[in-house]
């Protein structure tokens, strides 16, 4: 028996055999929809899906995500269900800190439950990628037990830096160890994969922009639809935007906080289907039911709203 299939056999000693077959053979989130900030992966365990985020802290890091300053957590302490509801997406940018060797910071998802067991997602044949960002990043395969079977040195796809909404394919030959741990058959990681990460590395002082649209297997992705100013030109920007606010009552759009600007209705096509002053109200009732953005431009805001014609 050679070197490799011995540390095969020893990774599958270290992972449990719950529940590999629950997940869907296809899945996509699109933040576009999602306002739970929840993850459908087809596990029939409620904890399963909820983004999360994570750094560098436990290693004396000071890695650090900034969020949009218009965004709160809901009742029940979900913060990225109202993240994806007003940008579509999760919207945020990354700085990587000093006090850790190797600073990191990253956002993601449990496949099977909170308990981080495995389950086996070979069936989705890779993930694809709905994104813009300023600065690289990699999907990680994060496998259950990942100390004892690759002592953290996960399956990775690098993920280019775009400016401009891309969609991207990653196929699961496409996901790399990088040798520095303890390597083992990527058979046995798709198998018994506990969590899908989307991570930033790189060195102290490093930062970027980033809104991560729709993530799913294979395929699955068709772009990002049009949002809002995709940068943070500045913290005095964020804090205007944060006393904005955008009313829905029926199909009569309203504003509070603002008293100069342009206000646009866009459709998911990324057509405009109103626009008027902030000043004045919007009547919508010609637009069918469904998904629009709301963009507000002027001299001291620019971001945009997500509403919901019924």
């Amino acid at each position: 028996m050679n070197k490799r299939v011995v540390v095969a056999a020893l990774a599958l000693a270290a992972i449990s055999v719950f529940a590999q077959e629950t997940v869907k053979k296809t899945f996509l989130w699109d933040g576009a929809t999602d306002t739970q900030g929840k993850v459908e992966t087809g596990s029939p365990d409620s904890t399963a899906g909820y983004w999360y985020e994570y750094n560098d802290k436990d290693y004396e890091g000071t890695s650090y995500f900034t969020w949009p300053a218009d965004v709160e957590a809901n009742a029940y302490n979900n913060f990225f269900g109202p993240l994806t509801e007003a940008y579509m997406g999760i919207k945020g940018s990354i700085t990587l800190g000093d006090g850790y060797d190797y600073p990191y910071a990253g956002i993601g998802f449990n496949v099977l439950s909170d308990q981080q067991e495995g389950a086996d997602i070979t069936a989705w044949e890779g993930i694809c990628l709905a994104y813009e960002s300023t600065i690289g990043f990699g999907i990680e395969l994060g496998v259950e037990n990942e100390k004892e079977v690759t002592g953290y040195d996960n399956y990775k796809a690098t993920v280019g830096k775009a400016v401009t909404s891309t969609i991207a394919d990653y196929a699961w030959n496409k996901f790399k160890q990088g040798k520095w741990g303890t390597v083992v058959d990527q058979n046995v990681v798709l198998k018994a994969t506990a969590a899908i990460k989307l991570k930033f590395e790189g060195t102290a002082g490093t930062s970027g922009d980033f809104r991560i649209c729709q993530i799913g297997s294979l395929g699955q992705c068709t772009g990002c639809p049009p949002c809002c100013d995709f940068s943070y030109d500045s913290s005095v920007k964020a804090a205007a935007a944060s006393s904005v606010k955008v009313l829905l009552s029926g199909r009569v759009l309203s504003f509070q906080g603002i008293s100069s600007a342009k206000a646009e209705v866009i459709d998911l096509q990324g057509h405009v289907v109103k626009s008027a002053t902030v000043s004045s109200t919007m009547d919508l009732s010609s637009l069918d039911a469904g998904v629009y953005m709301v963009r507000i431009a002027g001299k001291s805001v620019n971001f945009a709203r997500k509403i919901h014609l019924k």
